[in-house]
Protein backbone atom coordinates (compact mmCIF):
# COMPACT_ATOMS: atom_id res chain seq x y z
CA UNK A 1 0.00 0.00 0.00
CA UNK A 2 1.47 3.49 -1.15
CA UNK A 3 2.01 6.54 1.31
CA UNK A 4 -1.04 8.00 -0.40
CA UNK A 5 -3.42 5.22 -0.26
CA UNK A 6 -2.71 5.31 3.64
CA UNK A 7 -3.66 8.73 4.18
CA UNK A 8 -7.27 8.20 2.10
CA UNK A 9 -10.13 8.04 4.38
CA UNK A 10 -12.06 4.83 5.31
CA UNK A 11 -14.37 3.94 2.93
CA UNK A 12 -16.87 3.87 6.11
CA UNK A 13 -16.46 6.82 6.82
CA UNK A 14 -18.48 10.05 5.64
CA UNK A 15 -20.56 12.89 6.79
CA UNK A 16 -23.70 11.47 8.79
CA UNK A 17 -25.68 14.41 8.68
CA UNK A 18 -27.98 16.30 6.51
CA UNK A 19 -29.25 14.47 3.00
CA UNK A 20 -27.43 14.30 -0.49
CA UNK A 21 -29.35 13.08 -2.97
CA UNK A 22 -27.59 12.95 -6.86
CA UNK A 23 -29.07 13.01 -10.38
CA UNK A 24 -27.54 11.12 -13.03
CA UNK A 25 -27.63 10.07 -16.55
CA UNK A 26 -26.68 10.65 -19.73
CA UNK A 27 -27.46 14.18 -21.59
CA UNK A 28 -31.15 14.91 -22.74
CA UNK A 29 -32.55 12.25 -19.70
CA UNK A 30 -34.76 14.57 -18.25
CA UNK A 31 -32.04 16.00 -15.31
CA UNK A 32 -33.37 19.55 -15.11
CA UNK A 33 -36.99 18.96 -15.31
CA UNK A 34 -36.76 16.16 -12.51
CA UNK A 35 -34.34 18.16 -10.09
CA UNK A 36 -36.83 21.24 -10.67
CA UNK A 37 -39.63 18.89 -9.11
CA UNK A 38 -38.05 17.68 -6.58
CA UNK A 39 -36.63 21.19 -5.56
CA UNK A 40 -40.52 22.04 -5.09
CA UNK A 41 -41.62 19.15 -3.22
CA UNK A 42 -39.04 20.03 -0.41
CA UNK A 43 -39.74 23.66 -0.47
CA UNK A 44 -43.41 22.93 -0.45
CA UNK A 45 -42.17 20.74 2.97
CA UNK A 46 -40.83 24.22 3.97
CA UNK A 47 -37.23 22.80 3.08
CA UNK A 48 -34.21 25.11 1.44
CA UNK A 49 -32.33 22.25 -0.41
CA UNK A 50 -28.83 23.90 -1.69
CA UNK A 51 -28.20 22.88 -5.77
CA UNK A 52 -25.29 22.39 -7.27
CA UNK A 53 -24.18 21.02 -10.54
CA UNK A 54 -20.79 19.42 -11.96
CA UNK A 55 -18.10 20.59 -12.51
CA UNK A 56 -19.26 24.25 -11.26
CA UNK A 57 -20.76 25.96 -7.72
CA UNK A 58 -17.44 26.91 -6.52
CA UNK A 59 -15.11 29.82 -8.44
CA UNK A 60 -12.68 26.77 -9.28
CA UNK A 61 -15.67 24.72 -10.05
CA UNK A 62 -17.10 27.35 -12.53
CA UNK A 63 -13.70 27.91 -14.27
CA UNK A 64 -12.84 24.39 -14.77
CA UNK A 65 -16.29 24.10 -16.14
CA UNK A 66 -15.28 26.51 -18.72
CA UNK A 67 -12.23 24.84 -19.85
CA UNK A 68 -13.29 21.03 -19.80
CA UNK A 69 -16.86 22.02 -21.44
CA UNK A 70 -17.01 24.93 -23.95
CA UNK A 71 -13.32 25.80 -24.78
CA UNK A 72 -12.37 25.31 -28.01
CA UNK A 73 -8.69 23.77 -27.45
CA UNK A 74 -7.86 19.94 -27.29
CA UNK A 75 -8.50 18.50 -24.00
CA UNK A 76 -6.38 14.80 -23.33
CA UNK A 77 -8.53 12.09 -22.05
CA UNK A 78 -6.73 11.80 -18.54
CA UNK A 79 -6.78 15.76 -18.33
CA UNK A 80 -10.26 15.65 -18.91
CA UNK A 81 -10.34 13.32 -16.12
CA UNK A 82 -8.50 15.38 -13.80
CA UNK A 83 -9.88 18.31 -14.57
CA UNK A 84 -13.33 17.40 -13.25
CA UNK A 85 -11.59 15.17 -10.09
CA UNK A 86 -10.31 18.58 -9.37
CA UNK A 87 -13.66 21.05 -9.08
CA UNK A 88 -15.24 17.58 -7.10
CA UNK A 89 -12.25 18.15 -4.73
CA UNK A 90 -13.32 21.83 -4.37
CA UNK A 91 -16.64 21.25 -4.11
CA UNK A 92 -16.53 18.48 -1.78
CA UNK A 93 -14.16 20.87 0.60
CA UNK A 94 -16.31 24.05 0.02
CA UNK A 95 -19.84 23.22 -0.62
CA UNK A 96 -20.70 19.47 0.54
CA UNK A 97 -19.00 18.95 3.94
CA UNK A 98 -20.11 21.68 5.15
CA UNK A 99 -24.08 21.98 4.53
CA UNK A 100 -23.96 18.41 5.59
CA UNK A 101 -22.18 19.10 8.45
CA UNK A 102 -25.13 22.17 8.90
CA UNK A 103 -27.66 19.19 8.59
CA UNK A 104 -28.74 20.82 5.15
CA UNK A 105 -30.48 18.91 2.06
CA UNK A 106 -28.25 19.16 -1.01
CA UNK A 107 -29.17 18.47 -4.55
CA UNK A 108 -26.49 17.17 -6.90
CA UNK A 109 -26.73 17.77 -10.43
CA UNK A 110 -24.12 15.25 -11.63
CA UNK A 111 -21.78 13.85 -8.57
CA UNK A 112 -18.39 11.68 -8.91
CA UNK A 113 -20.87 8.79 -10.55
CA UNK A 114 -20.67 10.93 -14.18
CA UNK A 115 -16.53 10.45 -14.23
CA UNK A 116 -17.22 6.42 -13.23
CA UNK A 117 -19.62 6.49 -16.59
CA UNK A 118 -18.26 9.27 -18.55
CA UNK A 119 -14.40 9.02 -18.24
CA UNK A 120 -14.10 5.54 -16.88
CA UNK A 121 -16.37 3.73 -19.43
CA UNK A 122 -16.96 6.70 -22.34
CA UNK A 123 -13.29 7.38 -22.69
CA UNK A 124 -12.29 3.68 -21.51
CA UNK A 125 -10.03 4.84 -18.99
CA UNK A 126 -10.93 2.13 -16.49
CA UNK A 127 -13.54 2.41 -13.91
CA UNK A 128 -11.68 1.26 -10.50
CA UNK A 129 -8.87 3.73 -11.58
CA UNK A 130 -11.34 6.47 -11.93
CA UNK A 131 -13.65 5.29 -8.44
CA UNK A 132 -10.11 5.51 -6.65
CA UNK A 133 -9.51 9.01 -7.45
CA UNK A 134 -13.27 10.14 -6.43
CA UNK A 135 -12.50 8.58 -2.99
CA UNK A 136 -9.72 10.86 -2.80
CA UNK A 137 -11.40 13.61 -4.19
CA UNK A 138 -14.41 13.86 -2.47
CA UNK A 139 -13.00 12.08 0.94
CA UNK A 140 -15.21 9.23 0.31
CA UNK A 141 -18.68 11.27 0.76
CA UNK A 142 -20.81 10.06 -1.29
CA UNK A 143 -25.15 10.92 -1.53
CA UNK A 144 -27.47 8.95 0.37
CA UNK A 145 -29.48 8.44 -3.00
CA UNK A 146 -28.33 8.49 -6.44
CA UNK A 147 -31.19 9.11 -8.54
CA UNK A 148 -30.50 7.00 -12.23
CA UNK A 149 -32.19 8.18 -15.24
CA UNK A 150 -31.99 5.56 -17.73
CA UNK A 151 -32.68 6.41 -21.74
CA UNK A 152 -31.16 4.44 -24.83
CA UNK A 153 -27.80 6.13 -25.97
CA UNK A 154 -29.53 6.35 -29.12
CA UNK A 155 -32.65 8.22 -27.28
CA UNK A 156 -29.59 11.18 -26.72
CA UNK A 157 -28.65 11.70 -30.12
CA UNK A 158 -32.82 12.82 -31.00
CA UNK A 159 -32.89 14.91 -27.48
CA UNK A 160 -30.02 17.16 -27.66
CA UNK A 161 -29.64 20.64 -29.62
CA UNK A 162 -27.24 19.79 -32.07
CA UNK A 163 -27.10 23.88 -32.29
CA UNK A 164 -25.82 24.31 -28.68
CA UNK A 165 -23.52 21.24 -27.62
CA UNK A 166 -21.00 21.07 -25.21
CA UNK A 167 -17.38 19.17 -25.83
CA UNK A 168 -19.12 15.70 -24.20
CA UNK A 169 -22.40 16.19 -25.95
CA UNK A 170 -20.77 16.52 -30.03
CA UNK A 171 -19.94 13.04 -29.24
CA UNK A 172 -20.78 10.05 -31.37
CA UNK A 173 -23.40 6.85 -30.24
CA UNK A 174 -21.11 4.91 -29.59
CA UNK A 175 -19.35 6.46 -26.98
CA UNK A 176 -23.07 7.76 -25.23
CA UNK A 177 -23.05 3.77 -25.52
CA UNK A 178 -20.07 3.28 -23.26
CA UNK A 179 -21.45 5.61 -20.62
CA UNK A 180 -24.62 3.96 -20.30
CA UNK A 181 -23.13 0.90 -20.10
CA UNK A 182 -20.74 2.79 -16.73
CA UNK A 183 -23.96 3.50 -15.36
CA UNK A 184 -26.08 0.06 -15.44
CA UNK A 185 -22.89 -1.11 -14.37
CA UNK A 186 -22.29 1.41 -11.30
CA UNK A 187 -26.26 0.61 -10.72
CA UNK A 188 -25.43 -2.86 -10.16
CA UNK A 189 -22.34 -2.45 -7.70
CA UNK A 190 -24.13 0.36 -5.50
CA UNK A 191 -27.55 -1.01 -5.58
CA UNK A 192 -27.61 0.62 -1.80
CA UNK A 193 -27.98 3.93 -3.08
CA UNK A 194 -28.34 3.67 -7.11
CA UNK A 195 -31.75 3.42 -7.94
CA UNK A 196 -32.80 3.12 -11.64
CA UNK A 197 -35.74 4.95 -13.31
CA UNK A 198 -37.28 4.57 -16.69
CA UNK A 199 -36.83 8.18 -18.29
CA UNK A 200 -38.41 7.51 -21.14
CA UNK A 201 -42.17 7.59 -19.36
CA UNK A 202 -43.87 10.39 -18.51
CA UNK A 203 -42.37 13.18 -16.25
CA UNK A 204 -44.72 13.69 -13.84
CA UNK A 205 -44.83 9.79 -13.57
CA UNK A 206 -40.60 9.58 -13.01
CA UNK A 207 -41.37 11.86 -10.14
CA UNK A 208 -44.28 10.33 -8.56
CA UNK A 209 -41.65 7.11 -8.96
CA UNK A 210 -38.71 9.21 -7.23
CA UNK A 211 -40.79 10.28 -4.26
CA UNK A 212 -41.92 6.88 -3.66
CA UNK A 213 -38.72 5.67 -3.05
CA UNK A 214 -37.60 8.79 -1.14
CA UNK A 215 -40.81 8.03 1.18
CA UNK A 216 -39.84 4.56 1.34
CA UNK A 217 -36.23 4.80 2.31
CA UNK A 218 -37.62 7.84 4.91
CA UNK A 219 -36.13 10.35 2.77
CA UNK A 220 -38.65 12.57 2.22
CA UNK A 221 -41.45 13.63 5.73
CA UNK A 222 -44.31 15.51 4.65
CA UNK A 223 -45.19 19.04 6.47
CA UNK A 224 -47.12 18.53 9.63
Amino acid sequence: MSKLEQRLPNKDKRVKKGLFISFEGLDGCGKTTQIKLLMEQFKRAGKKPILFREPGCTNVGEALRQIVLHEDFSIGERTELLLYITARAQVTDEVIIPALERDEILIADRYADSSVAYQGFGRELGADKVEWLNDFAVKNVYPDLTVFLDVPSTEVIKRLDRDNLDRLEREKEPFFRRVREGYLWLAEKHSDRFIRFNALKAPGRIHEEIMDVLYRKGLFNSPD
